[in-house]
């Protein structure tokens, strides 16, 4: 019998494990409070308001212990003329309510999409991995705007621009922006005295009237109405009528009205002494909207 001897092969070899160095990089990113404002538009100062933004950067263990920064905002997505904000609901001028955006206080220091209107500071980390900086911004919407009552809405973009090393981008973190046009209406001109000039039995009739005006956001309707439609003095019985009594619709400027007054002929009065001057008496001009 044959004995058939086993073969072993073997092969010998080195593994050799090599370790890459760990690589790093600094992230940052911007948040910002909503805007969210309350117009009324017959308040006769500006809306402003103060917000915040802040910046948040992580690191490696490796990359500095600083970074410098710059941040920018644009003119949101319905830029208007002069790089205006504008926050819209619809078409037309009507639907779109103009706001800007301030680094330094309402009305100064614009924020906007230049070097010279950019926040600009550094993110100092001392020892630690997590940073971040705070900048306070301010908004204003200019006083006196004719706008519907709606809710008008914009999205603000910015850019933050910092030492992120090579490889990296710009963050272009948004905000949005909420402002409530709130339906009012006013007395921009109340109404005046009525007086009338009368003399016992006279033929004709007497009358007098008194102007005022109403002002009202666009397209809110509204009524008007007295108190009383008459009344009597010194025996005297007298009638008021308002030159528009139907209901009207806000033009976001000033309507001119009447209260027209009648007191008829042929009725006597009432005197104590041969000549009698004046007798008062209040009506109450009420508007619903």
């Amino acid at each position: 019998m044959n004995q058939k001897n086993p073969w072993c092969l073997a092969a010998a070899f080195t593994l050799y494990l090599c370790a890459a160095p760990a690589s790093a990089a600094l992230i940052c990113n911007a948040t910002a409070t909503p805007v969210q404002m309350v117009y009324f538009e017959n308040d006769p100062n500006p809306t402003d308001g103060a917000w915040s933004v802040t910046i948040n950067c992580t690191r490696g263990p490796a990359d500095p212990a600083t970074s410098a920064y710059t941040l920018r905002a644009d003119d949101g997505f319905n830029p208007g003329a002069g790089s205006t904000n504008q926050a819209v609901n619809g078409t037309g001028t009507a639907n779109q309510m103009a706001y800007d955006l301030f680094r330094t206080a309402p009305g100064n220091g614009a924020w906007g999409g230049t070097n010279a209107t950019d926040f600009a500071g550094t993110v100092n980390f001392g020892s630690a991995l997590t940073a971040s900086a705070t900048h306070v911004f301010y908004s204003r919407i200019a006083a006196g705007l004719n706008k519907n009552a709606k809710t008008f809405t914009d999205t603000v973009t910015m850019r933050l621009r910092y030492d992120n090393g090579p490889g990296n981008t710009d963050a272009y973190p948004t905000f949005p922006v909420t402002i409530n046009n709130q339906s009012v209406c006013l007395l921009s001109t109340p109404p005046g005295n009525i007086v009338f000039n009368y003399t016992s039995f006279q033929a004709g009739p007497a009358t007098a009237s008194t102007a005022y005006a109403v002002r009202c956001t666009i397209g809110e309707t509204y009524t008007m109405a007295l108190d009383a439609t008459g009344g009597t003095l010194l025996n005297l019985t007298y009638s008021l009528a308002l030159s528009n009594p139907a209901g009207q619709t806000g033009t976001g400027f000033p309507q001119n009205f009447t209260i027209n007054g009648s007191i008829a002929g042929g009725q006597s009065g009432t005197c104590a002494t041969g000549v009698c001057v004046s007798a008062p008496q209040s009506r109450t001009l009420t508007v619903t909207y």
